[in-house]
């Protein structure tokens, strides 16, 4: 079998070094091949990188990443017309049509990835025809990350407390979602699929992210208690392995309500904070998105997780087809009135509703009559609310929050008090016509955060 030279490039992943750079490596180095691996996140991009490249594998795993993924895709053709594209990761699968129709892609890899990709490899390496898309969720043995190649980690974000910055790893226990959101991009591919990740690979990753100075592990698990037992076992033996190592998770809603006495073990375990999708205040909304939860058990969760000691964080869909300005308004007075606005990355007030191909949300627009033209340069189906005044507020909310995370006159990024108030602000002028009530006067919770601010 001839050996081949793979280029893997990732374009954006969050902030964090890309493990959708390094767990596919890791199984295409295994399978003999050679790997390069680049972050154009923070490298730039270099013709002679894939110009003696048999294959470009790009990673995908969320919108942004497809966005810039598709540019990326374009300038590797001008350069190799002949060469091999494939688009892996979560949002692979459901542009399949777009990215093969186009020219822009050869292959296209969903689900569970790394098989799909050695199996490609392999293929063109004995001479065999490439199989254009290929989706498999089949269990796997995943290898340790392979890492080596890629940028340091004090070239992604870090873990802010109050004004100190520590390097901060990132790892996955598990894929998929049990849960099928429909708003989720999640459900469309893996349509309530979970699969776990063997907690040797998992450990074996946090020890050479600390070994490579990591101070704090995100677990960026769609849902950490999917596999209540399994995650929190892994947690377990990180504490124990790395006492002073600290973490964060991702958790929703109705699993923190459903394991609420667990918050003090990841406390205990080093769990700095929690990001949890709140997604709306408004209960017709939550059902929707069939979220599961309701905005008392939001509250609810506020509530225990303040007694616990431990920081939840929520997300929003602050803008969908059904949100009125009430409902708005009343987002912005939760926030407030749970002392919540230093725990909301300010790009949450100005987040669309996204809606990738095969979205449960297209059908149901579509027989409300409310979807739009799927916008090929977006890659989302559009979409327009029935209150001219919402679609306005949100190009004027995402102006504001793009300025804010752009920074300000001190230098960084302008305090997330300063920018609520004038979200805040924005909100009253758009959609009553007058300033607001006065301005929130409670001081701004300092919480423990990343440095990256972007979440779709």
């Amino acid at each position: 079998m001839r050996r081949l030279r793979v280029v893997l490039l990732s374009t954006y992943e969050l902030g964090h070094q890309p493990l959708g750079l390094a767990a596919p490596a890791a199984a295409l180095r295994a399978a003999g091949h050679d790997v390069i691996c680049v972050d154009l996140a923070v490298e730039t991009f270099s013709p002679e990188s894939v110009d003696r490249a048999d294959i470009v594998g790009i990673s995908v795993p969320m919108h942004t990443a497809a966005r810039l993924g598709v540019e990326v895709a374009r300038r590797v053709r001008e350069v190799n017309p002949g060469i091999h594209i494939a688009f892996y990761g979560l949002y692979a699968a459901p542009l399949a049509d777009l990215l093969t129709d186009s020219g822009l892609a050869d292959s296209v890899i969903g689900g569970e990835f790394e098989p799909g990709l050695v199996s490609l490899a392999n293929a063109i390496a004995h001479g065999q025809r490439a199989p254009a898309h290929e989706t498999s969720f089949a269990r796997q043995q995943f290898a340790a990350p392979d890492r080596s190649g890629l940028p340091p980690l004090d070239r992604y974000a870090r873990l802010r407390i109050g004004s100190e910055l520590r390097l901060s790893g990132y790892v996955e226990a598990s894929r998929g979602c049990a849960h099928t959101c429909t708003h989720c991009p999640i459900t469309p591919v893996y349509g309530g699929r979970l699969r776990l990740v063997q907690p040797e690979t998992v450990l074996a990753d946090i020890d050479q992210q600390v070994e490579l100075g990591a101070c704090h592990i995100t677990f960026g698990d769609p849902d950490f208690l999917n596999a209540a037992p399994h995650s929190l076992a892994i947690v377990d033996a990180m504490h124990r392995r790395h006492p002073s190592v600290t973490f964060d998770v991702t958790i929703k809603v109705e699993h923190l309500v459903k394991h609420e006495a667990v918050l003090p073990r990841l406390r205990d375990s080093g769990c700095l904070f929690i990001t949890s999708a709140f997604e709306s205040t408004n209960d017709e909304i939550l059902a929707r998105l069939q979220k599961g939860h309701t905005r008392a058990d939001m509250e609810h969760v506020l509530s225990f997780a303040a007694r616990d000691d431990i920081v939840i964080r929520p997300t929003w869909v602050a803008f969908t087809p059904w949100t009125t300005a009430g409902d708005y308004l009343d987002l912005l007075s939760f926030v407030e009135d749970h002392d919540l606005v230093g725990s909301v990355q300010p790009v949450q007030f100005a987040l669309r509703l996204l809606l990738p191909p095969g979205s449960p949300l297209v059908a149901e627009l579509a027989r409300e009559d409310r979807l739009g033209e799927f916008d090929r340069d977006a890659l989302t189906y559009t979409w327009t609310n029935p209150d001219p005044r919402m679609d306005l507020l949100q190009r004027k909310a995402a102006v504001v929050v793009e300025a804010s995370a752009a920074g300000h006159e001190g230098g960084g990024a302008e305090p997330s008090g300063d920018t609520f108030r004038r979200v805040r602000q924005t909100a009253f002028r758009v959609l009553i016509g007058r300033e607001p009530p006065g301005q929130p006067s409670r001081p701004v919770r300092s919480v423990p955060g990343l440095t990256e601010s972007w979440f779709c």
